[in-house]
């Protein structure tokens, strides 16, 4: 409390002025379309006094298109603008309390492909509000370019093995002209969507559904782009099949064509490939979503649930791909939109890896890892928002996912002293098959009052999941220090189940109390139910399938249930450029788990926590944004983390689970500081985010000196390890970000510039002392991008990254190491219709173990002839890896070992592709604003976005 005690006086101080203001009154209006006489919804207006050099404070309309602002009683200039519409301006002269503006009627800016009058260079970006705006045009790609094409071309944002990068965060979410597309994932709607059809990329923070609605910030926004589509190109189909055949038996076809009409729209894409080529989610992984049991956003009071964002990156192995998906939005009348999404997906990967881990000198385990699995996923996302009147709003959004998975694996590990003495090794054939659901739901009440800023919501949440499995595990195993007992066999079957249901429900009251000030209550309560069962059966008969003998030591039935209650306070201060907040939500948890065989045993514990937050923002406007964000959380532990069941894949490392594991408690503190703006065409940004964490979940290994019997009942061979999740304090993570981003117009490019440093403190257990991995990242890079010509795209690029790791244990084995990535890419087309493609990546890995240290290069090229009426085919062929030095390492540190590991990656390849490409726009719909992004009368303003200043 200590800490924020200055906060606290600040925002007092800054919520006086509210009450004791003299000689102020207050602008109002209206906005509203010329032709459709709808309101315009989240226009900007500027209000600038006419004195010279006076500085424009801004605010947005809300869902009557309706504004207010507080000014002194003097003259000011009223500007309004707004995507798509000519700028409507005004003079006024403030002589009493308050002043009406009047009406502003705003008229379309049509724009035909007949006639083009220039009237200069196009600015690139804008910041309007919270809001970076990229205009399209101003940046030039390929004619058969996709958006992610265009977005790298754009200060500040890069894309880096399929994950988009905003302003030094990563994006979660894309939605096109404020919708969501297939289910809100990043890479696909990027690379489905070509850049010919969008007008601007907008770039900002968008709040929940909730949180956007009462203008308070709840900690769960998310780094969002909005695909602004032209208006000439709301009607229409466009899209691309493909189909390729190359040696080897190499393969991919695919496509995606969508139909647009106003507000209907339907998408379609398709996939297969062996070539690595991956378009799923992590919904589509058994397991991610499985882990129910606490959520741990805000205190467990979420619903809980992976991200279903796409993860097109490459998967280490081979991988091959079957996908389907489906998207349809529309709008019905003027009060539903519909959104919803299917989703196919099969994957079948073969892998073989190798690995070595340093457990810090104590002892060293070599691995070789052979395995094959197929994954099976069907996904639906669903969102409807109904608005019942102006007033009142409902918003539901199911979502449902099933998945199988089938694995195999076979394994050989060896473990040796630090001195290379041989302790023991395994030989492991493993296989499972799982298979499993996951349901979640969100409802979402909105209603706002009569009196302005007053307002009412509800949210209800629901997740379910269940997921079964069954696995074989067959090792033979050798102990080389162990004279009595060399070896031994292991035949097991085991069969698990688990399954869980989360019900919360939330309700937020916002009440304003003056010009300036809000307040906030808010209660929540979530109850969440999970269970999870494991048995395993060893094989009585050798050579035979009898799997009848229970293994007690292996097997364990668990229930778990955490109760959350939380209710909150907060208080909001906006006027002109600034505003702030300040919160102190009060949180008990209740955390239940009964152990119900092979031993009976409860925990019974409670947490009462008071969680503080608080914000501050600067926008001027040229562009300068300075934002500082501080939040308390709580996360609780998975059951996974709690069943006390040992795992035996692997007989030479087992894990277990901590039935009495506390909750985190976790502080965060971000600043952030920016400049972008039309009259500075460039984008700087500069971030510091720091996390400290109490009661951490951290691993506590233990490593068997001798052969060692533990208190339940496990023998552990003299270099086995056991490992188990265990509290401590002392996690850090500490990260600072500057990037910069401009076009140069002499050069004709564009440079982003990035370099950062992060630290981060990871504390651990081995064997009982206490270990702090200490790691300091320095990174930098360099991106360089064309604006020449439509028909030359290049792009050049370097990173690089020197990590120090230092820890508590054994410093003479501290490390430092490095990592660089130098790519170029180009694209040219010249001629009639011939097209030259390359793409070079050369990867260095310096102070990695023996082996490790690789200095690789990948080259691909390709060369091609376009054809067809408006060149809408093309043969193209591809060839991979020309250098046949394709590689894949990674380096992972932990509290407890150092990680290196190769994999086997897809080698080189030729291929010939024709791909025939989709272009057919009708006329440009007429302008209605019903169609645009549309929000409530709540005080956090009026886009979709999340993030408009308001008109409070």
């Amino acid at each position: 409390m200590k800490r924020i005690t200055p906060l606290l006086l600040l925002i007092i101080c800054m919520a006086l002025p509210g009450y004791v203001q003299a000689q102020t009154a207050q602008i109002i209006g209206t906005v509203i379309d010329s032709t459709s006489k709808s309101p315009v919804v989240g226009a900007y207006v500027a209000v600038t006094k006419t004195a010279p050099d006076a500085k424009p404070e801004y605010v947005t309309t809300d869902v009557n298109g309706k504004f207010a602002i507080t000014v002194n009683q003097e003259s000011y200039r009223v500007k309004v603008s707004y995507l798509s519409y000519n700028d409507s301006e005004r003079t006024i002269d403030v002589v009493g309390n308050i002043q009406d503006a009047g009406t502003f009627l705003l008229t379309e800016a049509v724009s035909t492909l007949k006639e083009v009058k220039v009237v200069g260079a196009v600015t690139p970006m804008e910041q309007k509000g919270d809001t970076t705006q990229f205009n399209a045009a101003a940046f030039k790609t390929n004619p058969d370019a996709t958006t992610e094409d265009l977005i790298q071309k754009m200060p500040g944002i890069t894309v880096t093995n399929g994950t988009v990068t905003a302003h030094g965060e990563t994006v979660n979410r894309v939605l096109v002209d404020g919708k969501p597309f297939f289910g809100e994932d990043a890479a696909l709607t990027l690379k489905s969507l070509p850049a010919e059809i969008v007008d601007k990329i907008e770039v900002f923070d968008k709040l929940s559904d909730q949180a956007q609605f009462t203008g308070f910030d709840d900690g769960s926004g998310q780094k969002t782009i909005n695909i602004v589509t032209k208006s000439n190109r709301k009607v229409g189909q466009f899209g691309k099949v493909f189909a390729g055949y190359g040696l080897d038996n190499r393969y991919q076809a695919g496509g995606n064509v969508s139909f647009f009409n106003k507000n209907q729209r339907i998408s379609v894409i398709g996939l297969t490939n062996n070539i690595n080529q991956q378009n799923f989610s992590s919904q589509d992984l058994l397991g991610v979503s499985g882990n129910s049991g606490g959520g741990g956003n805000r205190g467990g009071g979420g619903s809980g649930g992976a991200a279903g964002n796409f993860l097109v990156g490459q998967q280490s192995g081979l991988t091959g791909t079957n996908s389907f998906g489906l998207n349809y939005a529309n709008k019905f009348g003027e009060k539903v939109e519909v959104t919803g999404s299917y989703f196919f997906n099969r994957t079948s990967n073969n892998n073989f890896q190798t690995t070595n881990e340093d457990y810090y000198g104590r002892q060293l385990y070599k691995e070789t890892n052979n395995s094959g699995s197929t994954n099976i996923n069907h996904r639906l996302n669903f969102r409807v928002e109904y608005a019942m009147d102006k007033k009142n709003m409902l918003i539901f959004t199911p979502r449902l996912s099933f998945q199988n998975n089938q694995s195999a694996t076979l394994k050989n590990g060896l473990t040796n002293l630090g001195d290379g003495t041989p302790l023991n090794s395994t030989d492991i054939d493993r296989s499972s098959a799982n298979d499993g659901y996951n349901f979640t739901n969100d409802l979402l009440f909105r209603h706002s009052f009569d009196k302005k800023g007053r307002t009412l919501s509800f949210n209800f949440n629901t997740q379910i999941n269940d997921k079964n499995g069954t696995g074989n595990l067959y090792s033979k195993n050798q102990y080389f220090t162990n004279l009595e007992m060399p070896g031994d066999t292991i035949d097991q079957r085991s069969y698990t189940s688990s399954n869980a249901v989360v019900l919360g429900g939330n309700f937020v009251y916002t009440e304003p109390i003056s010009s300036t000030g809000q307040l906030q209550f808010n209660y929540g309560l979530t109850v969440s139910n999970s269970n999870s069962d494991k048995e395993t059966y060893n094989n009585t008969l050798l050579d035979a399938n009898a799997y009848t003998q229970l293994d007690t030591l292996l097997s364990n039935s668990f229930d778990n249930r955490y109760t959350t209650n939380r209710a909150g306070l907060s208080y909001r201060y906006r006027k002109n450029n600034w505003s702030a907040n300040l919160g102190m939500d009060f949180q008990n948890t209740g955390l239940y788990s009964e152990q119900l065989s092979p031993v009976m045993g409860k925990v019974d514990q409670s947490f009462t926590n008071f969680l503080p937050n608080a914000m501050i923002t600067y926008r001027s406007k040229e562009g300068t944004q300075f934002r500082t964000f501080f939040r308390s959380s709580t996360n609780q532990p998975f059951i996974s983390q709690l069943q006390n069941v040992v795992d035996n894949s692997n007989p030479l490392s087992l894990t277990a689970g901590n039935p009495n594991l506390k909750q985190e408690y976790r502080s965060n503190l971000n600043m952030r500081y920016s400049i972008a703006g039309a009259n500075r065409p460039f984008s700087l940004n500069a971030m510091i985010f720091l996390t400290q964490t109490n009661n951490a979940i951290v691993n506590s290994t233990f490593i068997a000196p001798e052969l060692t019997t533990l208190s339940n009942g496990i023998v552990l061979e003299q270099g086995a390890k056991l490992t188990a999740p265990i509290n401590v304090d002392g996690s850090w993570n500490a990260r600072a970000l500057l990037t910069y981003g401009k076009p140069v117009s002499k050069i004709k490019m564009n440079v982003n510039l990035t370099s950062g440093f992060n630290y981060v403190r990871s504390p651990g257990m081995i064997n009982n002392i206490a270990n702090y991995s200490n790691t300091y990242a320095y990174s930098h890079g360099l991106v360089l991008s064309s604006n020449v010509s439509e028909n030359l795209d290049f792009t050049a690029s370097y990173s690089g990254n020197y990590n120090v790791v230092r820890n508590s244990i054994q410093p003479n084995l501290n490390n430092n190491y490095y990592t660089s990535s130098i790519s170029a890419r180009v694209n040219w087309i010249f001629g009639k219709g011939f097209v030259v493609s390359s793409d070079v990546n050369n990867q260095s890995y310096r102070g990695l173990g023996a082996g490790f240290n690789q200095n690789f290069t990948l080259w691909n090229a390709s060369v091609g002839k376009k054809f067809l009426k408006n060149n809408a085919g093309e043969l193209k062929l591809t060839v991979f890896d020309i250098l046949k030095q394709n590689n894949s390492i990674a380096r992972n540190v932990t509290e407890t070992f150092v990680q290196d590991v190769t994999s086997q990656v897809l080698t080189q390849y030729a291929m010939l592709t024709f791909t025939y490409t989709l272009r057919n726009f009708g006329k440009a719909p007429a302008n209605n604003n019903s169609e645009r992004r549309r929000e409530f009368d709540g005080m956090g303003g009026g886009r979709t976005g999340g993030g408009g200043q308001g008109s409070f």
